[in-house]
């Protein structure tokens, strides 16, 4: 007995120093992981699932570039006998080259590679190479850029004629006349800004916006908080859309993890109409929404990321990054934040909830390739709908207008309309034809193409490309009782004014107050009540200029043009004298 004691005793010393000792010398098949680091494990997961998705879209749309191109080549060998005589007897300037030796020294811009030989900027490509410039030189990403906005300025200009309407083409339908008495669309978005957002960091992204609406914030006019920063924290830029160059506030959000959503909301019962901010380590933010906007007024730590958040019957809904949404509700004292009720939607593997809709009673929840919708009193699913029959696509817009809402999915350039009551689909938008005839193949090669924001403003369904085209499509309201929005890509007009990379928002600011100034005999001041509209994104460029502005400027320099930048439209309303108002 004394000898089993001894011997107990003995093991249960080596059991706590292997207890003591770090897990990560054991095996994997050994090692106890915490929840947080089996929670991590999982999001790394999901991440290069995305990844890979990402990169599978992109191989598909590399080989369709790469087939069509082929199909080009071919027709222009057919041609190049006639060219290389000319070159020969000095009818071209170009030196002799044959055509697959230039294929191999450009191998990494299409648009080079199978642009006509004799193109003038061919010409100084291959005058840079002949002085003895080195090819990775004159083949920069920057250059190769400037290259493919210029042939996307050759297409716009082949394709969409001299013709536009505040800096937006004419419709589709109207490009077949050349008739200059072809009539103008109405109600097209007139042009008022291009505004450089003013920030600390001249290096920092935009992540999201929101208007406070005067009913929100109780001041006499709309305002717009742009958040943006490095991908460790986040700045929040208060402006004026309505005035140029006016920033009412600038501040910092605590330096824990970049902001992902914000969210506006009305005044509920006696407190004030405040502004939502949500983190990637999960953090909600409540801010006052007028004078003073700087102080966190209440905050919450949840255990996961917040990627959304939508005000619905009196209650805010957050949707986490591991599926589950959360519901913050309102009593006399104010917003309780501690005491919120969860809903989890989906099963393995995690993903997060990154759009909903609402919309009377009802919640769209974009989960996977699903919608769910959501009974938001009763904190239940009623129903579910299809939106893409592959199950790793990503739901990542909703936008309602009638009684139809428009959807998309990420990776994805067709928009599907359903029906708000019974889910029924009822149109599908495929926009590779409108990008290819409005901007040509070129614009394609700067990334593959897919939706980035998607809203419905002013009777217009407004999509923002991933590679920074704007275009705006008429909504037809039916004559049947629901007023299903339609659209068609015949009425589609592109915005000439865009962005360098992906929109990131296309907002609504109504309310704002503008004014404007009349010479008839005497001065008179009008004052009025617009709706503006706004996109952000980085950098600016205009599709009928290109940028060769930029020309001969150093490769590592930072151009202005590459900064965060919003294009401001207001819609087509009224004047009124400011003694009506």
């Amino acid at each position: 007995m004394k000898e089993m004691e001894e011997e107990t005793k003995r093991l249960r010393k080596e059991l706590e120093a292997n207890q003591s000792d770090d897990d990560s010398s054991l095996p994997i098949s050994l090692r106890r992981f915490t929840r947080s680091e089996m929670s991590r494990v999982v999001m790394e997961k999901n991440q290069y699932k995305e990844r890979l998705f990402e990169l599978q879209e992109a191989v598909r749309r590399s080989q369709t570039i790469r087939a069509t191109q082929e199909e080009r080549i071919t027709e222009r060998e057919k041609t190049s006998v006639w060219r290389r005589f000319n070159r020969l007897f000095g009818l071209n300037k170009n030196p002799l080259v044959p055509s697959a030796a230039l294929a191999l020294a450009l191998p990494t811009s299409p648009s080079l590679t199978h642009s006509p030989l004799g193109s003038p900027r061919q010409q100084a490509l291959s005058t840079t190479q002949t002085d003895g410039a080195s090819p990775a030189a004159a083949l920069s990403p920057r250059v190769r850029r400037r290259e493919l906005y210029r042939d996307i300025r050759s297409h716009v200009w082949g394709a969409l004629g001299k013709r536009q309407v505040h800096g937006w083409s004419i419709p589709l339908s109207h490009t077949q006349d050349s008739s200059e008495q072809t009539p103008e669309p109405k109600d097209v978005p007139v042009l008022v800004q291009l505004r450089l957002l003013d920030q600390r960091d001249a290096t920092a992204k935009l992540n999201c916006a929101v208007a406070v609406t005067r009913e929100i914030s109780g001041e006499t006019t709309c305002a717009v908080w742009v958040v943006s920063g490095p991908a460790s924290s986040s700045d929040v830029t208060v402006i004026d859309p309505a005035r140029s160059n006016t920033v009412l506030d600038l501040f910092s959000l605590p330096p824990t993890s970049p902001a992902l959503c914000i969210c506006a909301v009305p005044p509920t019962g006696e407190t004030s109409g405040t502004v939502w901010i949500g983190t990637q380590e999960g953090s909600v933010l409540v801010h006052s929404a007028s004078t003073a906007r700087r102080r966190c007024l209440q905050s919450i730590s949840l255990s996961e990321g917040v990627h959304s958040l939508t005000y619905s019957q009196g209650q805010v809904i957050a949707g986490l990054a591991n599926g589950t949404l959360a519901f913050f509700s309102h009593n006399p004292g104010g917003w309780d934040l501690q005491s919120h009720e969860v809903l989890p939607l989906g099963s393995t593997p995690l993903q997060p909830i990154r759009c909903c809709l609402a919309k009377g009673a009802g919640l769209w929840v974009g989960y996977w390739n699903r919608v769910h919708v959501v009974d938001v009193e009763n904190r239940k699913v009623e129903q579910t709908l299809t939106v893409s029959e592959r199950s790793e696509q990503q739901v990542r817009f909703l936008c309602a207008a009638g009684s139809g809402v428009w959807t998309s999915c990420r990776l994805d350039p067709t928009l599907r309309l359903f029906d708000w009551s019974t889910g029924r689909p009822l149109q599908d938008v495929d926009l590779t034809p409108l990008v290819t005839k409005t901007l040509g193949p070129a614009f394609l090669s700067l990334s593959p193409l897919q939706i980035s924001s998607l809203t419905v403003i002013s009777g217009r369904l407004w999509v923002g490309t991933g590679s920074g085209a704007i275009f705006s499509i008429p909504v037809s309201l039916s004559s049947e009782s629901a007023s299903i929005p339609y659209c068609s890509l015949a009425a589609a007009q592109l915005c000439y004014h865009g962005h360098r990379q992906a929109v990131k928002f296309i907002i609504a600011a109504p309310g704002c107050v503008t004014s404007s100034y009349t010479t008839g005999g005497a001065a008179l001041t009008l004052v009025s009540t617009a709706q503006l509209i706004l996109s952000g994104g980085e950098g600016y460029i205009n599709f009928r200029i290109g940028d060769d502005a930029n020309d001969g400027a150093p490769e590592a320099a930072p151009l202005r043009s590459d900064r965060s930048h919003m294009i401001i439209w207001q819609s087509p309303t009224p004047s009124l004298p400011s003694s009506a108002l």
